[in-house]
């Protein structure tokens, strides 16, 4: 058995399909797969797959150059994705919303925008609206831009995307929070007998527990871990031999959500009255979060 400490880290890449790969290989933890260029091939097998949450940790934002166009899209009201004008005409969404409304949404306004997505992703994209393409019309832009929006325009277009180590009781309380995408560590395919994981289960010790608190807890994961290896011994899956892992398992977890959302978060996770380990782990997120100048 092993007793680790909660952590944070931003993942950040400007490649769509390495958000993409980097998120949904927290799942099977299988990070060491990871090589050049085996992010599309990634994302073309989640595609195969229908995993579509996995697409949703890439976030992508546009400036829509033509105002009358970025009206008449607009005007569409689509759940997914985020308009807004002042200075720029700006859209956003997840590489998830994007790709499913290429396939699903016959409108001719949009026709343009669609060749503007097989040029950036041909990867991805099949080439069927290449005769609308004009490149005067959309501009990518960079997270350094979107950092650099009016405080308004930050908060709905500005994605961050955090890898939190914590224990699987916290990483339940966080997936409450609804406007945001999850990729978590799965504990129906990872079998954590493996060498992958040293023949040992990882737990987060709860805050303030007392001394005797702390043996007592020690002793029950030890017992934990050893009826979990028994199960696995005995010639049980690791999908079912998790029924006997406590709340204090660790788990790794990525969460994506725009800043506004971010914002809310950690309004309630760092309250007083909030779970003394959530609260903790905000706290440092949010630190982060205002060294970065996200906050």
């Amino acid at each position: 058995m092993k007793v680790v400490a909660p952590t944070f880290q931003e993942i950040s890449y400007d490649s769509p399909y390495k958000m993409i790969e980097r998120a949904g290989r927290v799942c099977y933890k299988s990070e060491n797969y990871i090589k050049e260029g085996s992010d599309v091939l990634f994302t073309k097998k989640i595609l195969s797959f229908n995993h579509g949450s996995v697409l949703e940790h890439a976030y992508l934002v546009f400036e829509v150059l033509d105002r009358n166009l970025f009206s008449k899209m607009r005007s569409f009201s689509l759940k997914f994705l985020t308009f807004t004008e002042s200075e720029k005409c700006l859209l956003s969404g997840n590489f998830r919303a994007l790709y499913e409304l290429y396939f699903s949404f016959e409108e001719e306004s949009f026709y343009p925008f669609f060749a503007y997505l097989e040029n950036l992703f041909p990867d991805i994209f099949p080439q069927k609206y290449q005769k609308y393409l004009r490149k005067d019309l959309f501009r990518k832009l960079e997270k350094s831009e979107i950092c650099s929006l009016r405080e308004e325009e930050k908060e709905v277009h500005l994605s961050i995307t955090i890898l939190f180590l914590t224990d699987r009781g916290v990483s339940h309380e966080l997936v409450r929070h609804r406007l945001a995408s999850y990729a978590q560590e799965s504990t129906r395919y990872c079998n954590y007998s493996k060498d992958k994981f040293a023949h040992e289960i990882s737990f987060v010790r709860p805050l303030n527990l007392t001394k005797e608190q702390e043996i007592l807890w020690e002793e029950a994961m030890k017992n934990a871990e050893k009826s979990y290896f028994s199960l696995i011994e005995s010639g049980a899956k690791a999908e079912q031999a998790r029924s006997v892992l406590p709340n204090s398992l660790k788990t790794e977890i990525v969460c994506t959500c725009v800043l506004k959302e971010w914002k809310h978060i950690f309004a309630l996770r760092t309250a007083e009255n909030a779970h003394p380990d959530i609260r903790e782990l905000m706290k440092m997120t949010k630190t982060y979060f205002k060294e970065m100048k996200y906050l």
